[in-house]
């Protein structure tokens, strides 16, 4: 009788483990490594889901003819100046990394306005994988780097600060730049083979 329940049980502890219905979500703990005094660069890792660390507002927005659609902003309680951070979204991807900085001073122009003036955005496709990475420096944009389905770098986008227009545009195969587009103007370009000097 014992050899025959034997079975019954190690069926049982299996089922019991099984953890495909089982949903885990991935919540980033905030770290925090500040030091006011420091002049070195201090980094923080937090989480949009801590809501010590952000805001959750709910707006609507839609584009003219579109049915508005529910969309959630999360904005920064207490930003730390001169601080870097690593952002993480409610799935615990890296959604944007950068410093924080309460003023900062472009060309001789001081902006009070407190914002991530140099940072990286990441953006993911429906599976998860990497679909671009963006960057901006001085409060502007100045690249953006697009992935294909397997994770490999597609093209880079390259954008002038000042007058926000694509500047060229390089395509990638295998890891190596196959050709450049170059722009002229707003819609008119120049392919050359391989990678061209910035």
């Amino acid at each position: 009788m014992k050899t025959q329940l034997f079975p019954f049980f190690l069926l049982l502890i299996l089922m019991s483990c099984d953890t495909k219905g089982t949903e885990h979500k991935n919540i980033i703990i905030s770290k925090v490594h500040y030091k006011p005094n420091s002049k070195i660069i201090d980094t923080l890792w937090v989480s949009q889901n801590d809501s010590i660390i952000f805001s959750q507002k709910e707006i609507m927005i839609g584009n003219p003819g579109q049915t508005p659609e529910p969309v959630t902003i999360y904005e920064l309680i207490e930003p730390k100046d001169g601080v870097y951070y690593y952002i993480y979204d409610n799935e615990g991807k890296l959604f944007m990394e950068g410093r924080y900085d309460a003023k900062y001073t472009y060309e001789g122009h001081t902006t009070d306005h407190g914002d991530f003036y140099n940072s990286k955005t990441y953006r993911y496709r429906d599976n998860g994988k990497l679909r671009s990475v963006h960057y901006m420096e001085d409060g502007r944009n100045v690249k953006t780097e697009s992935y294909n389905r397997k994770e490999q770098l597609d093209e880079v986008r390259y954008i002038d600060k000042k007058s926000e227009t694509t500047t060229k545009v390089e395509m990638y195969e295998n890891g190596e730049v196959k050709k450049t587009r170059v722009y002229t103007s707003f819609d008119n370009y120049y392919i050359v083979p391989g990678a061209t000097k910035p």
